[in-house]
């Protein structure tokens, strides 16, 4: 959106920009457009491997913000919002699954992840940082509050079967569609994990489950906190999608 205004004036023809103003001068007439415009506001994108970065970016991007990939937390109070990916099982060390120390059928575990995500939620919980958990990101949410996970939610009676076909990838291999219900809608997201809350994070509560029970999202009671179990960025368009987008714009909206 912009306004433009004519003023009359003696000068020759000649344009200037400055502070975002633009200034025509010609025949003898200034025309002086001012341009209305918000810059981006900045997320913090935590990641497994830059390879991912397109699928997120776009969906940030969808709800006007500007991501870039964080790999130290004394980066962190350059941004406005934290977002967590999606990404390989928590490792032991993380304390990720209590007291179960054997039959752990856990993958992709990159110590150095954990380390990060959870210091990140650490500072972002100090100053109230808005967060975005991602399927991988819920998990470690819970974890960084006190809750814990199912190494594998068939170990806690769920279907596996609904929540991912295969193994990962990108292009996105393995991931397989299914229902939820939240806020009494009911609608159809993707989804790819094996893990899942098993005790709930302090704090935390619960806005959505599927058929068989894994908790699929949800809020801090005090902070500005959300995450959702399934994959907002390879949904298609609909309530899956939109619902985190949505919460994304608004929380940007919201930092002054």
């Amino acid at each position: 959106n912009y306004s433009a205004f004519k003023i009359h004036t003696l000068f020759d023809q000649k344009t200037f920009i400055y502070a975002g103003l633009f200034i025509e001068l010609k025949n003898s007439a200034l025309f002086l457009v001012v341009f209305n415009f918000e810059l981006m506001k900045s997320i913090a994108l935590t990641l497994s491997s830059d390879r991912y970065y397109p699928r997120y970016a776009k969906f940030i991007e969808e709800a006007d913000g500007n991501p870039e990939r964080i790999q130290s937390v004394i980066d962190l109070e350059k941004y406005d919002v934290l977002v967590l990916s999606g990404g390989g099982d928590m490792g032991i060390k993380s304390g990720a699954y209590g007291s179960q120390t054997d039959d752990l059928p856990i993958d992709g575990v990159k110590d150095e992840r954990d380390e990060l995500e959870l210091s990140l939620l650490k500072k972002a919980e100090q100053i109230k940082m808005p967060v975005l958990g991602i399927c991988r990101g819920l998990q470690v949410m819970n974890v960084h509050l006190e809750g814990t996970l199912w190494p594998d939610i068939g170990q806690g009676g769920f279907d596996g079967a609904m929540h991912r076909d295969g193994e990962g990838g990108e292009p996105p291999i393995g991931d397989i569609p299914h229902w939820t219900k939240m806020e009494g809608k009911e609608f159809e997201v993707m989804s790819h994990h094996h893990q899942g809350i098993r005790n709930l994070g302090n704090g935390l509560q619960i806005l959505s489950q599927s058929s068989d029970g894994m908790i699929e999202a949800v809020k801090h009671e005090s902070l500005p906190w959300f995450a959702v179990q399934w994959h907002p960025e390879r949904t298609s368009e609909g309530l899956g999608r939109a619902l985190p987008r949505e919460w994304l714009r608004k929380e940007l909206q919201n930092v002054q």
